[in-house]
């Protein structure tokens, strides 16, 4: 009976506490998404239309949170920034790569995690994504060449502008236009050059061909902000001949492409959708389960003066549109305020007068079942407390085991360090012995190769084993480190000039004085030199630079050797791990080492490397 009181209490206390987050919650009804929007650049016009568009559709969807981000033109930042929005957890990516190639690895990691991404304006080199939306840029540069061969009467000699070189919208543009124009014999394009998407660098590019220009009779601008820094640059030089503009875009607004077709300052734009609309609506149909559509290819037309007012005044009509939706929903949200007010008053209202029922029935039986309780707790006492000796019984057993574990091991290698040790000084004699040499020379080398190797490892297994139970101490002292370096790298320097290798220590300084353990140390750079010169290709390079700043010396280690993929940089310094470098492998654990041995030294060790591209190694 005890049982079900209990379990009666805690359903009704959780009915309770249900009620009233679900009345602090009612405006939440609808699921909660996070969208990022990943944009290359967002200082042009174009580009502020395409976010305007995707705001105005996201007020329709007020549960919605919206993440921006400006990659400002630069494909590395864009990539730090969609990892930045990964790592906050969204639901889905919107992005508009800055180039094709370097956007695509972020693009297909996303897709590749199961969040849907819609590629939008610019595609990517990969078909791994949810969804695109844009305009077909080959379609819109074939419109183009065909009403420009209609506009010049199928005779004439074209200017092109196009984009940023490499971007999708400027190859493809660049290839619809000359396939528009090929049925138009009386046309060339004369002159090509790229404006980067930007009025200033098309201005910059143009002045450079200025003979160039008094022979055109027509300008194809891959945007309408270049068409309009061609027409300044026309008008500077005082062209004679009448020269026909056409832009892409045909943005509304001031400074748009409608308003330089309406004030003449170019002859027609091609429209150019933004597609920020069409992006939101594709996201929530995607988020929502519904169909969809995996292309979206926005339609285009050609504004001309013969259109232009047209679509001046429906651009004017959406925005009161949107003007009288922005108060509709401000109105609406002011009146969910208030019903959310209302009904937590009543819902706190309701569970207090039910509490105050509850409470007050429990309390005489509460102190009924007191007594019961603290017997119950003294005898769950006694049980913890002898649990708790036998636990700390079996510490101490365990803590035994694995001293006497750690003992064993440090024996057994000393163990294996004498024999070692004493089969190298015979076979040191043996290799000094010309007779020896003669019948078994390359075996006597093999065996002592083999034999140094593997004092060698237990040398490090020992270290590795005082380091990691912190029975390692460093004695320091002042010393050269340049000096230092030298001394180590001429062990080596025979090696090296065998295989044509270069073999530098550089600094701007001779004598450069740090606190170290010189034995300690000796092993850390005799390791990672080994490791370069193992890995570095013959006629190669390796090179110690040295830098001194107040407080901080970095030494960095540079090859040209076969390199790592960046996974296997991520564990180089890992115990026992052997990135795949081919048939040269080691025992996994010199790294580990050297990298215990620098933070006793209380430094720190990064490594930096690209497949058949070297090393870098930074302390």
């Amino acid at each position: 009976m005890t049982i079900n009181i209990k379990l009666y209490i805690k359903m009704l206390l959780t009915a309770f506490l249900i009620l009233f987050i679900s009345g602090c919650k009612q405006a939440d009804t609808k699921s909660q998404y996070t969208i990022g929007f990943s944009q290359c650049v967002g200082s042009d016009l174009w580009r502020q239309t395409m976010l305007d568009e995707m705001k105005m559709e996201l007020s329709l969807h007020p549960g919605a949170k919206f993440i921006y981000a400006d990659a400002e033109g630069n494909s590395a930042k864009q990539v730090e920034q969609v990892k930045q929005m990964l790592d906050k957890g969204i639901d889905l990516l919107i992005i508009s790569p800055n180039e094709a190639q370097p956007l695509t690895g972020i693009v297909e990691q996303t897709y590749n995690k199961g969040i849907p991404v819609i590629v939008i304006d610019r595609k990517t080199s990969s078909a791994s994504y949810t969804a695109y939306v844009g305009a077909d840029n080959y379609q819109i540069g074939k419109m183009a060449g065909e009403y420009m061969g209609t506009l010049l009467k199928g005779k004439g000699n074209i200017l092109e502008v196009m984009g940023l070189p490499g971007s999708s919208p400027a190859i493809e543009r660049e290839n619809g236009f000359n396939d528009g124009i090929k049925k138009y014999s009386g046309i060339h394009i004369v002159s090509k050059v790229y404006g980067d998407w930007l009025k200033e660098n098309a201005k910059k590019q143009l002045n450079q061909i200025q003979p160039e220009l008094q022979n055109i009779n027509a300008v194809f601008a891959h945007n309408d902000v270049m068409a309009a820094a061609s027409r300044d640059v026309l008008n500077a030089q005082q062209i004679k001949q009448p020269v026909k503009i056409i832009g892409v875009d045909a943005l509304p607004g001031n400074g748009g492409g409608i308003q330089m077709v309406s004030s003449k300052l170019i002859d027609a734009s091609l429209v150019y959708p933004t597609g920020g609309k069409d992006a939101i609506m594709t996201a929530f149909r995607i988020l929502n389960k519904e169909p969809f559509s995996k292309e979206n290819i926005l339609q285009s037309v050609v504004i001309d003066s013969t259109n232009v007012q047209l679509m001046k005044l429906q651009w004017s009509k959406i925005n009161s549109q949107q003007r009288d939706i922005e108060r509709q929903q401000s109105l609406l949200e002011e009146q969910r305020q208030v019903y959310n007010s209302q009904q937590i008053v009543l819902n706190i209202i309701v569970i207090t007068l039910v509490l105050a029922i509850v409470f007050g029935g429990l309390a005489f039986y509460s102190l009924m079942e007191n007594r019961k309780i603290n017997k119950s707790l003294e005898a769950k006492n006694v049980e913890i407390l002898t649990q708790r000796n036998q636990l700390i019984e079996m510490s101490v057993k365990a803590q035994a085991a694995t001293e006497a574990k750690f003992n064993f091991f440090t024996n057994i290698s000393h163990e294996f360090r004498t024999p070692l040790t004493l089969i190298l000084s015979p076979v040191e004699d043996m290799m000094r012995n010309e007779k020896l040499n003669i019948v078994a020379g390359k075996s006597l080398k093999l065996m002592h190769k083999n034999v140094f190797r593997l004092l060698r490892l237990v040398n490090q297994l020992i270290d590795y084993r005082k380091i990691e139970y912190d029975k390692q101490q460093i004695s320091t002292s002042p010393n050269n480190i340049i000096a230092f370096l030298n001394d180590i790298l001429g062990s080596f320097q025979h090696t090296a000039q065998k295989r044509n290798i270069s073999l530098n220590v550089t600094s701007k300084e001779d004598n450069i004085v740090v606190w170290y353990d010189v034995n300690m140390l000796d092993k850390v750079f005799f390791n990672l030199i080994s490791n370069s010169l193992k890995f570095t290709k013959n006629n190669g390079y390796i090179t110690i630079t040295v830098t001194k700043s107040t407080d901080v010396i970095t030494i960095a280690i540079t090859d040209n050797g076969i390199g790592m993929e960046p996974h296997e940089v991520e564990h180089v310094f890992e115990q026992f791990y052997q990135a795949d470098n081919g048939s040269s492998k080691g025992s996994g654990l010199g790294l580990s080492l050297s990298k215990e041995i620098i933070l006793l030294h209380q430094g720190s060790i990064e490594a930096s490397s690209k497949k058949m591209a070297g090393n870098n190694l930074y302390y």
